[in-house]
């Protein structure tokens, strides 16, 4: 009988004779690649078509202006530059655009995802695009490294209207694993996900957030009932002043080590340049460099066409698969660990592009399979993350 070691991915004996199977994995591996492809492709087809302002469909998200994002510290009257002029340079006294509200602040509250914030979207259904790479190295006989690619498109509609966008994420996930050696887990992981984010307004200073995420997490062997999981979360937005908002909520993950995470915290940012964002379980303090890039446009006066942030933040990792091991016995695999990193990120305010890098630290790794019923520790270890969102 073939065995299956970390690192090293092997097909069971019990499925060499089922070639039936293995044609439908693979084709359902085809069909997830391709979807994404799609997706990527129409993401930029959209992306090229003119917006015009006739249709609700053209700004799912109404507090934002649709081209260009401006802190509410800097809005001015028309006509006016939103700061004083440096000595030696002029521009043209056309009018300012129109200002919006200022942004509704949701995002990088739930495991540190950016990609779902709606105070950076563009108008269209189609919002953003995304692609992230994790490389957490081996450390030890009985370490775990890991390598992860993700790649999600985001999308918005109203529902039923303006003031509260549906927010679409489909997405695909690769893990690679390396070790440990004393247990017979898969070289590799799948994640095949979409999750459904709605985010209704409230009154004037209320709004919620509430999210499905159905999913097929699998090695493509273990059990397909196993493999299928449905998360999510719930949670509010209240803002006590315009720079002080107090979040609550709580965060369903389907996960045998851990069911229920609480969401709680608060959101505070004294100025246009620092923001803390003490939410668990993602806690973000951010400071952005005044030194920042100008358009040098008549239409956008004294405007930022792009931002350079640096932050501090934490993070809960992990998941749950299911998985088949080299005798040919399905089991359920979860993998958890706590991650705090340095991180750096520049916008690009105009073609609504972003580029991050993170480095930090990863420690409490525990591995859990369900016909042990006991967690495993594989150690601590570095963590470096880049991506993009365009």
């Amino acid at each position: 009988m073939a065995s299956r070691v970390a690192g090293t991915l092997r097909v069971p004996s019990a499925l060499r004779h089922q070639p039936q199977v293995l044609a439908e994995a693979r084709g359902f591996w085809r069909t997830a690649h391709g979807v994404c492809l799609l997706l990527w492709l129409s993401s930029l087809a959209m992306a090229q078509m003119p917006a015009t302002q006739d249709s609700p469909m053209d700004n799912p998200f109404p507090e934002q202006n649709p081209t260009f994002y401006q802190q509410s510290d800097m809005q001015v009257l028309p006509g006016q530059a939103p700061c004083p002029l440096p000595m030696g340079k002029t521009f043209a006294t056309e009018p300012a655009l129109p200002q919006c509200q200022p942004p509704t602040t949701l995002g990088d509250l739930f495991f540190a995802d950016g990609r779902k914030t709606p105070s950076d979207y563009r108008c269209g259904s189609f919002q953003k695009l995304s692609f992230v790479n994790t490389y957490l190295p081996r450390m030890g006989s009985n370490g775990l490294g890991l390598y992860d690619a993700e790649l999600t498109s985001v999308w918005g509609v109203p529902f039923p209207n303006q003031d509260a966008p549906l927010v679409i994420t489909p997405g695909i996930a690769t893990h690679w694993l390396d070790g440990p050696s004393s247990l017979d887990i898969p070289a590799q992981l799948h994640d095949v996900y979409t999750e459904f984010r709605w985010l209704p307004k409230l009154g004037e200073r209320f709004r919620a957030d509430v999210a499905v995420q159905p999913g097929y997490y699998s090695d493509w062997d273990g059990s397909s009932t196993r493999a299928l999981r449905l998360t999510g979360h719930v949670s509010g937005i209240f803002d006590w002043t315009p720079k002080f908002q107090l979040v609550l909520g709580a965060a369903y993950l389907d996960r045998p080590d851990i069911q229920v995470l609480p969401i709680a915290g608060f959101i505070w940012k004294p100025d246009m340049f620092t923001e803390f964002r003490l939410v668990f379980p993602a806690p973000k303090i951010a400071y952005r460099f005044p030194i920042s890039m100008y358009l040098n446009n008549p239409n956008y006066p004294r405007s930022w066409s792009s931002e350079t942030w640096l932050y501090l933040a934490g993070e809960l990792g992990g998941g749950t698969w299911a998985i088949r091991h080299s005798d040919g016995t399905s089991d359920l695999m979860s993998y958890s660990d706590w991650r705090i990193f340095l991180g750096m990120e520049t916008k690009s305010l105009v073609s609504l592009s972003s580029f991050f890098i993170e480095v930090g630290y990863v420690f409490h790794r525990r591995i859990h399979l369900a016909s042990i019923g006991e967690d495993v520790d594989v150690g601590n270890t570095l963590m470096v993350r880049a991506g993009l969102h365009y």
